[in-house]
């Protein structure tokens, strides 16, 4: 946390404290497990506690600060996703509570407070999810059922709200399209050139076997196949972009099961089809066995709360991304669902060694380094196996991909 000074902090808080017309303030800092500096920022959480005009208050927040290493704003990636998460965060997801006032069931984010845009000065101060008994699934690498049900239906409240927002503010549809502009090569050249260079890395750890043609036609044809999530699907929307286990919180009731989930972490959010989301939080955080289990059930479960959220604004759901529709956009988002997902394994698994954005898990000796290849091996293997059953890579190479 180099550069972030007790002063800092303070004159941040202050901000706020003005922003929300909150006098004679006091903070005080809490502990959080995460609060350290990576790619993405620094995040400490406070207390701020004052007054306004009609009582005392006292504010659970999470400060999201820019990182201050220079190193991390080479590819200008990070500027990029600090302005487009405030824009949602201040704009778009402002908007959505707006939207759902009335509404029985409600999308669960955390409130903005405040936001600055001062390059490599970026604050977003959020609402701290935890002090509402929200917590992140860290006993296990997977989710199991009960956390997918519930992280679907908020991603299906999510997806539903970007339509309504289409239907009843379009000028400010349009104006989000421009600022969450899709993943292509022309948007991000650079992450794209990483989805080759991990796509490489898998035919090599996957030389002389018969998943090597697969690998090597989706590297040829990535742009190809990344741009198809938002130019040959039947319906886009403002998607999460970046949606798995990490970045949802999950509330539990006493029993230790999740009765609720809140999505976190808006600075990837694009126009894509929904279906991507859908597929690759599954895809992303699931094992095998939990898929061959209750991969139609689960699709279901996301699409009945699409289809409910949305009546409660008075729009059918078949009117704007029927079932048909979703399950057709499946098979076309299927290819590139499987080219991020490639690298997001091979960073998870802790192979990412080198380069900015480097895996959270150190592998400490070659025992360690030779499980996690195989662990990432045996994921990726599964992923396409899934795949082919469900018939969502046949325009990678046609037919012949049953056959895996």
């Amino acid at each position: 946390m180099a550069g972030v000074t007790e002063d800092y902090i303070k004159n941040i808080v202050n901000e706020v404290a003005i922003e929300n017309n909150i006098s004679e303030w006091e903070m005080r800092k809490e502990t959080f497990e995460v609060s350290a500096q990576n790619y993405f920022g620094v995040l400490i959480p406070i207390v701020l506690t004052g007054k306004t005009e009609d009582s005392e208050l006292s504010l659970s927040l999470v400060l999201k600060l820019a990182p201050t290493d220079e190193r991390y704003r080479v590819s200008g990636a990070l500027s990029i996703f600090f302005e487009r998460e405030m824009f949602v965060y201040s704009s778009i997801l402002a908007r959505y509570h707006e939207l759902q006032h009335n509404f029985e069931v409600k999308l669960i984010v955390p409130k903005c407070y405040y936001c600055r845009r001062d390059y490599c000065s970026e604050v977003i101060v959020l609402e701290n999810m935890c002090a509402n008994q929200y917590r992140p699934f860290t006993s296990e690498t997977f989710l199991n059922f009960d956390h997918m049900n519930v992280s679907l239906k908020e991603l299906a409240k999510l997806h539903a709200l970007s339509f309504i927002l289409k239907t009843k503010h379009e000028r400010m549809y349009i104006d989000a399209e421009k600022k969450c502009a899709p993943l292509n090569e022309n948007n991000n050249k650079r992450f794209m050139e990483i989805l080759k260079d991990r796509l490489a890395k898998a035919i090599q750890k996957f030389e002389n076997t018969k998943y090597v043609p697969l690998l090597q036609r989706l590297r040829d044809k990535c742009n190809e196949f990344v741009e198809a999530t938002s130019t040959e699907v039947k319906a886009t929307a403002l998607c999460h972009g970046d949606i798995w286990k990490e970045n949802i919180l999950y509330c539990y009731d006493e029993k230790d099961i999740p009765v609720s989930a809140c999505l976190i972490d808006f600075q990837t959010v694009r126009i894509s089809a929904p279906a991507y989301d859908v597929l690759y939080l599954i895809t992303s955080s699931s094992q095998q066995q939990m898929r061959l289990s209750h991969f139609d059930q689960l699709l279901d479960v996301y699409y009945r709360t699409f289809e409910h959220f949305l009546r409660q604004a008075g729009i059918e759901a078949s009117s704007v991304y029927s079932w048909s529709d979703f399950n057709e956009d499946l098979s076309t988002v299927g290819p590139a669902c499987l080219i991020i997902a490639n690298t997001a394994m091979w960073l998870h698994h802790g192979l990412q060694e080198e380069g900015h954005v480097r895996s959270k898990k150190i592998l400490k000796n070659d025992d360690e380094k030779s499980e996690a290849l195989r662990n990432y091996k045996e994921t990726i293997q599964n992923i396409i196996d899934d795949f082919s059953r469900y018939g969502y890579l046949t325009t990678v190479i046609g037919e012949e991909t049953k056959n895996y």
